[in-house]
C-alpha cells in the first residue's frame, strides 16, 4: 500500500548517486551560518541598539512590532543578496538567525518593513542614519580623499521623485539620479543625496558637503576632494577656496577651446616625460578660462596614440595624434608635481568599482516604493549595510576588498546546525578542510578584535588602530596622502 500523501516515506527519488528519500527535519538548520560571527561583530560595534536608541518612531503599543526586529530584518535581506521588499522571505523564516540576532518575535514581512519606514520622512531618515556613521569615522585615516560622483538607477512604473533624465542605459525611462561620495582606497561610502532622476550631476553638491562635514568631527575632514568635470565649475573651486579649513580640490577640465588653446601653446621642451608612444607627458600652466574669478593651477597632459610618416599622412613632417587630458587643482607645486597629480586622479577610476558593486549586488537600485521617504531611507540602510559588511570581510582579507558575490558564499552561505545543550549553544558549520582554515584566520583576528573592545577596555582607541590599519593595507602603496597611526 501507498503511503498517504504528505508522509516522507513516500518522498524518494532515484539519483546517479542512487536513491535518496527526502524528510522534514525538526532540526534547527541554516543555511546562514556565517553570520554568527557577524552577529557578534555588530553587536560589539552597537549600531543596531544605537538606531533602535535614536529611532524618530516610537512604537508604545505591545503589539507593534519592534524597531529592533525590522532594523535587523532589512540589514540581514540587504546582505542575504536581497534587492526587494519581499527579499527579507529569504530570513525571515530562519528562526537560528531570528536566535543569534535577538529578535523578540521573528524576522517581520515586508509590509511591516514598508509601514515603518512610511513613517519617518526623508530628513529624519537622514538624520538618522547620520547617528552610526561615527562607526566609520573613527575608521578613516587622518588624511583622507573623497571621490564624488552620482549614479542614475532606473525605475519602473509610477513613484514619487521618479523624473526623466540622463540615463545612458535605459534612455527615456524614470530614474532617481543619487549623489555619493566614497572613500578613496577604502570601498566606504559615506553619505548619498538622493535626488530626482532629472537632477544635475552636481546639483546640491554644496548642500550635501556642508551637512555631511557638519557630522565629521574637524580632525577627520577630507583632506581632498576629487571630482570628474560635472563638478568643475566657479561656484564649486570658490567654496573650497574660501576658506583654509576646507579640502583641496583635484578636478578633471572639459576639453573646451581655450583648454585646447593652452595645450597647444606648451612648447616641446616643457613637457615632462619622453615622448614615447603611449606614454603620459605632463606640464602645467595657468588659466582663467571664461566664468573663473581667477587664475589656477591646470595640470595638462599629453599621450602619444597615432603616428604616421610624412607620406601617409601627406604633410612635410609628418602627423602626431595625441589624446590630451587637463585637471585643475588648488594644490601647490611643492605639495604634488604633475605627475602625481595625474596618478592621484587616476585613482578616482575605483569608485565606479563601488558604484557597480552597491548596484548590481546590493540593493542600492532595489526596493522600490511609490513613497520617496521609503526607497530613500531603503537606498541609506542599503550603504550601511554594505560598509558594515565591507568592515567585516576585512577580518578575512587584510590586503584586498573582496566583493559581495564571492565574499558571501565564503562566509556566510555556509550550511549549518544550531544546537543547544543546557547553557551552550554550538553552531556546526559544514565546510571544507580548505574554506574552514580560511575562516579560522578571520575568526581569530575577530577574537582578538573582540577581547580589545570589551568595555572595560578603551574601545575608540583600539578600534581606531585596528580600522586603520586594514584601511591602510587597502589604500594605494604610493599615495602620501594616507598616513596611518593608531592615536585618536
Amino acid at each position: 500500500m501507498a503511503h498517504p500523501i504528505g508522509e516522507g516515506e513516500n518522498y524518494a527519488f532515484d539519483t546517479p548517486g542512487g536513491r535518496v528519500r527526502v524528510e522534514r527535519s525538526t532540526k534547527n538548520l541554516t543555511p546562514l551560518g556565517g553570520l554568527i560571527a557577524f552577529a557578534s561583530f555588530l553587536s560589539s560595534l552597537g549600531v543596531i541598539q544605537k538606531l533602535v536608541d535614536t529611532c524618530p518612531v516610537k512604537r508604545s503599543s505591545p503589539n507593534a512590532t519592534p524597531v529592533r526586529d525590522i532594523i535587523v530584518g532589512f540589514i540581514l535581506t540587504c546582505i542575504a543578496e536581497g534587492k526587494r521588499f519581499r527579499h527579507v522571505r529569504y530570513v525571515q523564516h530562519d528562526a537560528v538567525i531570528g536566535k543569534i540576532f535577538g529578535v523578540e518575535r521573528r524576522i517581520p514581512g515586508d509590509d511591516s518593513i514598508r509601514r515603518f519606514f512610511e513613517e519617518i520622512s526623508s530628513e529624519a531618515g537622514r538624520q538618522w542614519l547620520y547617528t552610526v556613521n561615527d562607526v566609520f569615522y573613527r575608521a578613516l585615516p587622518d588624511m583622507y580623499i573623497l571621490d564624488w560622483d552620482s549614479t542614475v538607477t532606473t525605475r519602473y512604473g509610477e513613484q514619487e521623485g521618479v523624473e526623466i533624465g540622463y540615463n545612458p542605459q535605459k534612455p527615456g525611462r524614470g530614474s532617481h539620479h543619487p549623489l555619493t561620495c566614497t572613500v578613496a582606497g577604502t570601498r566606504l561610502c559615506l553619505d548619498m543625496d538622493f535626488r530626482p532622476g532629472d537632477s544635475a550631476a552636481s546639483g546640491g553638491w554644496i548642500e550635501t558637503m556642508e551637512r555631511l562635514f557638519s557630522h565629521v568631527p574637524e580632525e577627520k575632514r577630507p583632506h581632498i576632494n576629487r571630482a570628474d568635470v560635472s563638478f568643475c565649475s566657479e561656484e564649486f573651486l570658490q567654496w573650497h577656496e574660501a576658506r583654509a579649513e576646507r579640502p583641496y580640490y583635484v578636478f578633471k577640465l572639459r576639453k573646451t577651446t581655450r583648454v585646447r588653446e593652452a595645450i597647444s601653446t606648451i612648447k616641446e621642451e616643457q613637457w615632462q616625460g619622453p615622448a614615447s608612444f603611449g606614454a603620459l607627458q605632463l606640464a602645467e600652466t595657468r588659466l582663467k578660462l571664461h566664468g573663473w574669478s581667477t587664475e589656477r593651477r591646470v595640470v595638462v597632459g599629453r599621450r602619444l596614440i597615432s603616428k604616421k610618416s610624412p607620406e601617409e599622412s601627406m604633410s612635410l613632417f609628418g602627423e602626431s595624434i595625441y589624446e590630451h587630458y587637463a585637471w585643475v587643482t588648488d594644490l601647490l607645486s611643492s605639495q604634488f608635481d604633475v605627475f602625481q597629480i595625474a596618478e592621484m586622479y587616476q585613482g578616482r577610476a575605483d569608485c565606479e568599482n563601488v558604484y557597480d558593486e552597491l548596484k548590481n549586488q546590493w540593493g542600492l537600485a532595489g526596493f522600490c516604493s511609490q513613497q520617496s521617504n521609503v526607497t530613500e531611507l531603503a537606498a541609506r540602510l542599503t550603504l550601511l549595510s554594505y560598509n558594515l559588511w565591507s568592515l567585516f570581510v576585512r577580518f578575512f582579507n587584510l590586503q584586498t576588498h573582496q566583493e559581495a558575490k564571492t565574499s558571501r558564499k565564503d562566509f556566510m552561505l555556509i550550511a549549518s546546525q544550531y544546537v543547544e545543550s543546557g547553557r551552550e549553544r554550538i553552531i556546526q558549520l559544514s565546510v571544507s578542510h580548505a574554506l574552514w582554515d580560511r575562516i579560522q584566520t578571520g575568526y581569530d583576528r575577530l577574537k582578538i578584535w573582540l577581547r580589545a573592545t570589551a568595555p572595560q577596555l578603551k574601545i575608540e582607541s583600539w578600534y581606531g588602530c585596528w580600522a586603520r590599519g586594514f584601511l591602510n593595507s587597502m589604500a594605494p602603496q604610493n599615495t602620501k596622502l594616507l598616513e596611518f597611526n593608531c592615536g585618536i
